[in-house]
C-alpha cells in the first residue's frame, strides 16, 4: 500500500528527520510485478469455482478414485480427470502427492502420442500461485518426468512471479539461471524484470553482480525494458555503485520519464556532482506538462534537500531555489516513493487493449478512407 507523504515538506526538520531512510515507516512490501489478471491466474480462479461446483457432491469419490487408479500400473488418467483435479486441489500435501501421481501417469500415456495431449503445465503453475505453494511449484519445475511440460514462457513468469511474492529470491536466481541455460535469453524475454526486481529486494553487492552479469547477457540480444533500467540502476545506487548506475541510464532513451530523471538525481548526488542536478531540476519547473503533472519523487527531493542544508557549496542555492520552485507547482509525488513505484504491478493486459483499441480504430478509419475513394 503507498503511503501517503504529502506535506512532508511543510513539517520541521525535528519532525522529517530520517523518517524516509532509517524508519521502517516506507518500506516496499512484495507486490508481484505481473498482476493475477495477466498471469492467467484469475481465469484459472473463475474455471476452478465452475469445476467446485459440478464436483461439489462426488469430490472426495473423485479423489479415490484417482489414487486407486495411480496405484495400478496400467491405471490411465484422462485429460479430463487431470483438467477437474488441477482445478479441485487443495493447498495440502495429500491433493499436491495425488495430483503429482496423475501428471506422471498422464505423461506416460502421452509421451508416445503427442495429438491431443492436454498442455498442463501453464495451468499448473497458475494452480500453484493461486493455492500459495512455491515448494511443490519448484519441485515440480524440477521433477525430470514433468520438466519439458513447464517449457513455456507463461510456466516461467509464473513460477517466478510465485518465488517473488514469497521472497524466495535465491530459488528465483536458480531458475533463471536453468531456463536462461537450457532456452536462452530470448525464451525469458522480457520476464528478466522479474530478477532484477528480485536482485533489488535482496540489495546485496552479490546481487547485484549476479543482476550486471545477467544484464551483460541480455543487453546485445535483447533490449531491456525501461523497468528493467530502472531496476538495475537503483540497486547499482544502493550499493554505492552510482557510476555503473549513469552509465546504464545513458543507454536509455526515455530519459525524462519520472523514475530515471529521479535516479540520476541520486546517483548524482551519491557522487557528489551537485552541479549536474541543476539543468535536471530546471528542466522540471520549467516544463509544460499536462497529462503527468508529477516529474520528480518527494523522497529522491527529501534526501537532496537535507543533504544541501549540511553542505557548503556554490550549488546549494540554486538548488534549493528549484526545489522550492518545484514544490511550489507542485511537481513533487508525493503518493508513492521511488522504490514503491518501481516494484509496483505492471498492467500488460491494459497496455495491450489500448493497443489492440487503437489498432482497431485505425482499421476502422483505412477502410472509411479506402470506402470513400473508391466512391469517388
Amino acid at each position: 500500500m503507498a503511503i501517503n507523504i504529502r506535506g512532508l515538506f511543510n513539517l520541521s526538520i525535528l519532525q522529517t528527520k530520517n523518517i524516509f531512510f532509517k524508519s521502517n515507516f516506507l518500506k516496499v512490501g512484495i507486490r508481484c510485478l505481473y498482476t493475477e489478471q495477466d498471469l492467467g491466474v484469475t481465469t484459472y480462479e473463475n474455471s476452478r469455482f465452475v469445476f467446485r461446483n459440478q464436483f461439489m457432491t462426488i469430490e472426495n469419490t473423485f479423489r479415490e478414485r484417482m489414487k486407486e487408479i495411480c496405484e495400478k500400473e496400467d491405471g490411465i488418467i484422462f485429460t479430463e480427470d487431470l483438467k477437474a483435479m488441477i482445478h479441485l486441489a487443495q493447498a495440502n500435501d495429500q491433493d499436491m502427492f495425488l495430483l503429482n501421481n496423475m501428471l506422471k501417469k498422464y505423461i506416460q500415456k502421452h509421451e508416445h502420442n503427442q495429438i491431443g495431449s492436454f498442455v498442463f503445465g501453464p495451468i499448473v503453475m497458475r494452480m500453484f500461485y493461486h493455492l500459495n505453494q512455491p515448494k511443490y511449484a519448484l519441485e515440480a519445475f524440477d521433477n525430470e518426468y514433468l520438466k519439458s511440460s513447464f517449457n513455456y514462457r507463461s510456466s516461467f513468469r509464473t513460477l517466478m512471479c510465485l518465488l517473488y511474492k514469497n521472497s524466495m529470491f535465491k530459488e528465483m536466481k536458480d531458475v533463471y539461471n536453468k531456463v536462461l541455460n537450457s532456452s536462452g535469453v530470448n525464451f525469458i524475454g522480457t520476464n528478466s524484470v522479474l530478477i532484477y526486481a528480485a536482485c533489488l529486494k535482496e540489495n546485496t553487492p552479490e546481487a547485484l553482480e549476479f543482476a550486471l552479469n545477467i544484464w551483460k547477457k541480455q543487453y546485445d540480444i535483447i533490449k531491456p525494458s525501461g523497468r528493467s533500467y530502472a531496476l538495475i540502476s537503483y540497486l547499482a545506487i544502493k550499493n554505492n555503485a552510482s557510476e555503473i548506475a549513469l552509465d546504464i541510464l545513458s543507454t536509455i532513451q526515455r530519459d525524462k520519464v519520472m523514475s530515471i530523471r529521479s535516479l540520476k538525481i541520486l546517483a548524482y548526488m551519491n557522487m557528489e556532482r551537485y552541479l549536474q542536478i541543476i539543468p535536471i531540476l530546471k528542466e522540471v519547473v520549467e516544463s509544460n506538462v499536462i497529462q503527468q503533472k508529477y516529474l520528480i519523487f518527494a523522497d529522491v527531493i527529501y534526501e537532496l534537500e537535507e543533504k544541501l542544508k549540511t553542505l557548503d557549496l556554490e550549488e546549494s542555492i540554486p538548488l534549493l531555489d528549484l526545489i522550492k520552485e518545484a514544490k511550489r507547482l507542485e511537481f513533487i509525488q508525493t503518493t508513492m516513493t521511488l522504490e514503491e513505484f518501481l516494484l509496483r504491478p505492471m498492467m500488460v493486459r491494459r497496455r495491450l487493449s489500448r493497443y489492440q483499441d487503437r489498432r482497431d480504430r485505425n482499421e476502422e478509419q483505412m477502410y472509411t478512407r479506402n470506402e470513400l475513394q473508391n466512391y469517388l
